[in-house]
């Protein structure tokens, strides 16, 4: 970057240090002191952490790395103690809005809304697009509808193959015979009562003197 992108990258990272420093100052407001001092504390290290990651990315543009193939992953460490775990923050859309209702967080997500909109940030990003990094999250947790350079590009889905028809095989046409034994079957075998025995039918005799 040249010199003029120096000093447009050192204005940018002042104001938005100067807006993230306005948001956490929000969770020291009276309004907000019933709330529990370890939820305050995750949200004041989540936003401290977005706020110097931003002004690195902003100087230090570098080029995209290429993906490594995936590798076999470890096995998870053992979790800690839960005296040792941090609070966990939700993830919805404007958690911090919902979170600590009041006019003290919009009143800084007014700020920001005309930082993302300023043309400075948007040549900056065409720099470098890794500061969007910092900037999505900040979006997420402050429900501000992403601009158009900050969206992800979605890559269409390959349409998967159609799957070839099933022929279906005709079946042959039933002759003269299997016709009409479809359509007058046999009748069913008389009913014999148990012990009891039918003589069998006499034949009938033919008289060949005549």
């Amino acid at each position: 970057m040249g010199q003029t992108s120096n000093i447009l990258a050192q204005s940018l990272a002042d104001r938005f240090t100067t807006i993230m420093r306005l948001l956490r100052q929000t969770l020291g407001a009276p309004d907000y002191a019933r709330f529990d001092l370890t939820l305050k504390w995750a949200v004041w290290h989540r936003i401290s952490r977005l706020s110097h990651r931003f002004r690195p990315l902003s100087f230090n543009p570098r080029p995209p790395r290429p993906r490594k193939p995936s590798a076999k992953r470890e096995p998870a460490p053992e979790p800690a103690p839960a005296s040792a775990k941090r609070r966990e923050l939700p993830r919805q859309q404007g958690w911090l809005l919902q979170t600590f209702p009041g006019h003290h967080i919009p009143y800084v997500r007014g700020h920001l809304i005309r930082f993302l909109e300023d043309p400075d940030i948007i040549s900056l990003h065409t720099e470098n697009p890794r500061v969007s990094r910092v900037l999505r999250p900040i979006c997420h947790m402050l429900a501000i509808p992403l601009p158009d350079y900050l969206k992800l590009e979605r890559k269409p889905r390959p349409k998967p193959e159609p799957k070839p028809a099933r022929r279906r095989e005709k079946k042959p046409e039933p002759t003269l015979y299997e016709y009409f034994l479809q359509k007058y079957p046999a009748p069913p075998p008389r009913p014999t009562l148990p012990g009891h025995i039918y003589a069998p039918t006499a034949s009938p005799k033919i008289n060949f003197e005549r």
